[in-house]
C-alpha cells in the first residue's frame, strides 16, 4: 500500500453569509484532531434548504474574507463551479480522485450529523473520508436507529486514527457552540441590528458594502 500523505479537511454549507458559529468549531476540531489543512467549501444549490438570498460569487467572496486571518482554511470553489445540486458524496468523491493517498476528513455539524440519514447516498460517505463531527460536551441527541447504529461501529476516541485510514471512522469532537444560525443572522440583518460578535468583521463590512440582506427585505 503506498504510504498515507497528511490528512485532508473539508467542511461545507451555504454560508449564507458565514459567521462566527460555523467558524469557531471547525477550528477548535482542527485543533483537537491536528488536522493542517480544511478547505470551506460553500454549495450552489443546497439540497437540504431553500434556496440561499445571496449570489453564489457573494457567498465565496465572504469565505476568503472570513478565512483570510487562518491559514490553515481554504475557500474551495468547486460545488459553485459545477452549477448544479450540491450532493456531499459527488464532492468526496472528487476529492478523493485529487488525494488518492490521503486521509479525507469530513467536517460537519452536530445539526448536520442527526439528519445525515437523510443525505444522498449518506452510507457511501464513508467508503471516502471520516466524519468529524462537531459537538458540544455533554450533548447527547437522539438518533434514528441506522445512524446509531453506525455511530457503534465507526466512533473511534483517538484523534491519530484519522491520520492512519483513509477512510470510515467517526471523531465526536469537543467543540464550542455559539447559539449563531444563519437564518437569525439575516434576520438581524434584515431588521438593522446590532451583529456585533456574529461574524467577522471583514464580512460583515462586505454584506454593507454590497448591500445584502437590506432592511426590509423577504425572508424565506
Amino acid at each position: 500500500m503506498n504510504k498515507l500523505q497528511g490528512a485532508q479537511g473539508l467542511f461545507g454549507g451555504t454560508f449564507d453569509p458565514i459567521h462566527n458559529g460555523h467558524l469557531r468549531p471547525v477550528l477548535e476540531a482542527a485543533k483537537q484532531t491536528s488536522i493542517e489543512h480544511i478547505a470551506l467549501i460553500p454549495c450552489h444549490i443546497p439540497v437540504h434548504k431553500k434556496g440561499p438570498m445571496s449570489s453564489s460569487e457573494h457567498r465565496l467572496a465572504m469565505v476568503q474574507l472570513a478565512i483570510a486571518p487562518y491559514p490553515e482554511l481554504t475557500a474551495d470553489p468547486r460545488e459553485i463551479r459545477r452549477n448544479q445540486p450540491s450532493y456531499s458524496i459527488d464532492t468526496v468523491k472528487e476529492l478523493r480522485g485529487e488525494y488518492p493517498h490521503a486521509p479525507l476528513c469530513f467536517f460537519i455539524g452536530m445539526d448536520s450529523f442527526i439528519s445525515l440519514t437523510t443525505w444522498h447516498k449518506w452510507q457511501a460517505l464513508f467508503d471516502y473520508c471520516h466524519l468529524v463531527v462537531c459537538s458540544r460536551p455533554g450533548y447527547a441527541p437522539q438518533l434514528v436507529p441506522d445512524l446509531l447504529s453506525t455511530l457503534h461501529k465507526r466512533q473511534i476516541t483517538d484523534p491519530q486514527v484519522l491520520h492512519q485510514q483513509l477512510a470510515g471512522c467517526i471523531y465526536m469532537a469537543q467543540t464550542t457552540m455559539l447559539n449563531i444560525s444563519s437564518t437569525d443572522l439575516r434576520q438581524r440583518l434584515v431588521k438593522g441590528q446590532s451583529t456585533q460578535s456574529m461574524l467577522p468583521a471583514t464580512v460583515l463590512a462586505y454584506i454593507q458594502q454590497h448591500k445584502l440582506y437590506q432592511p426590509g427585505a423577504n425572508l424565506w
